[in-house]
């Protein structure tokens, strides 16, 4: 459009119509060095100053430190003078030095004598600025949140395209550059539904603008893990009544592993406690027979049978005890002091009477003064001792040794079946068996145990192996 000049009737004074009346427009006319000549009531009502405080001084009065510092005043005045026009976008101090953010044009005026005038209009849009620094920071403080959520958040639109995805979302299917550049959920989805459950759902939702939650869905991330995943949908109204539905994904691999870990902890303590249930089934009631025939000797036999069943129970059942208290930290020490000699001699004395055909040989004095659980020590002691005639393979020398460095240590070695390189570091695990000993009985929660009872008493537990030539059990607690 071409610029019109219009004509106004001079026989009206406009300009000082517009200065006496203007509400909104707060008006101030300099001479051409910046000197304030005149202001009207509506800056005066704006920013405080009244004639005598501001006519005759300079304008760089209203203007803030940092922007005088950065000479703005001075540019403003340049700029008006040699363009004729000068518009600014900033804070103004009002005369209580607050701070009044205002939008500001500046013209170059000339009167009928030929004098030079600058006439600068500022409006007010201070609540506007603050409105707009406001929204400004909550969408700044939403788009922090939505990154932080670790579950994947998806804003979808009625025809699936994404309009919106925060960081987890990229996280989990950047490994496919293709992916990323996809507009369309379904898309997305669709490698990972096969049967299109998920996508039927959210276009029903979106239809009915009735959500679904917990679609459970199995998708292989960016580092080639495959993890499960619920899925879960809700429809809201964003702009112009239009229907969008919230997509949430949710990593729910630990549950699903943890519910698996439970089952088969459940399986296999019956599967092992069944075992000796059974044997002393099949004693009762054999014994029951050689009762009606007079035969002592079998029956003494079975009753032996029966006694080592009802201690197999027993020790299943102290041990499952004792990993629940300890994996739900109630595993409390009775500290005292005593001689580790004599504690370990007193387990050695346990383990003989029940293993009376194997050797045990001990190495090193071990006559000093220790302060711990004497009786948890013991269960240790034992149960190093039982595993290293358990798992000799037939050999009946196992070898205790006691020696005492920067700590106390312990150790119990055997020249059985060994552990192979790969499965030791997991021995200590709870319910762990290595593959050439899970013929023989236990749970594998013995040495999962000991190591709970030394790291309580602030030591170390930790084994040496070669396969086929036997192992080293340690533990050390602090002197």
């Amino acid at each position: 459009m071409p610029n019109t000049t219009v004509q106004l009737d001079t026989s009206y004074n406009y300009f000082e119509s517009l200065f006496n009346n203007a509400v909104e427009n707060n008006i101030l006319l300099m001479d051409n060095n910046g000197i304030i000549i005149a202001i009207n009531d509506a800056f005066t009502e704006c920013f405080g100053y009244n004639s005598e405080d501001i006519l005759g001084k300079h304008a760089r009065t209203i203007f803030t430190p940092e922007d005088r510092d950065r000479g703005k005043p001075e540019d403003e005045i340049s700029k008006v003078l040699n363009n004729g026009q000068s518009s600014d976008d900033n804070y103004l101090l009002t005369k209580a030095k607050g701070y009044v953010w205002v939008k500001g044009e500046s013209t170059l005026v000339k009167n009928s004598d030929g004098d030079v005038r600058i006439l600068k209009v500022i409006q007010n849009i201070h609540k506007q600025k603050k409105s707009e620094v406001s929204i400004h920071q909550l969408n700044q403080f939403n788009e922090n949140i939505l990154s932080a959520i670790e579950d994947v958040v998806i804003v979808l639109d009625m025809n699936m395209h994404i309009l919106k995805t925060n960081r987890a979302f990229h996280s989990l299917f950047s490994n496919n550059e293709r992916i990323v550049q996809i507009l369309n959920f379904a898309q997305v989805i669709k490698p990972y539904d096969v049967f299109d459950e998920i996508t039927r759902n959210i276009q029903s939702a979106i239809n009915n603008k009735k959500g679904f939650s917990n679609i459970p869905i199995e998708i292989e991330t960016s580092s080639g893990e495959k993890r499960v995943f619920d899925v879960s949908c809700s429809p809201f109204e964003f702009v112009n009544d239009e229907n969008n539905v919230l997509i949430v994904i949710h990593d729910i691999t630990v549950h699903k592993q943890l519910a698996r870990e439970r089952e088969d902890v459940i399986g296999f303590v019956a599967h092992e406690l069944r075992n000796p249930l059974a044997n002393l089934v099949l004693c009762n009631d054999l014994m029951g027979e050689f009762l009606k025939e007079s035969n002592p000797e079998e029956i003494n036999d079975l009753l032996q049978r029966s006694k080592n069943n009802v201690s197999r129970l027993n020790k299943m059942i102290a041990e499952l005890y004792d990993a629940t208290r300890i994996n739900s930290g109630n595993l409390k020490l009775e500290v005292s002091a005593f001689k580790l000699k004599d504690m370990v001699m007193e387990a050695i004395d346990t383990v003989k009477v029940l293993q009376p055909s194997y050797n045990i040989v001990v190495k090193g004095e071990g006559d000093i003064l220790v302060k711990g659980d004497r009786y948890r020590l013991i269960q240790v002691v034992t149960n190093y001792l039982s595993n290293g005639i358990k798992y000799s393979n037939g050999k009946t020398d196992v070898v205790l040794e006691m020696k005492t460095e920067n700590e106390m240590i312990v150790s119990v070695k055997d020249n059985g079946l060994g552990i192979s390189a790969e499965q030791l570091p997991y021995i200590f695990d709870r319910f762990f068996r290595a593959e050439k000993t899970k013929n023989l009985e236990g749970i594998g929660l013995g040495l999962y145990l000991c190591r709970q009872i030394i790291q309580a008493h602030n030591g170390r537990a930790w084994a040496e192996s070669e396969e086929g030539k036997g192992s080293i059990f340690y533990f050390s607690i602090p002197l």
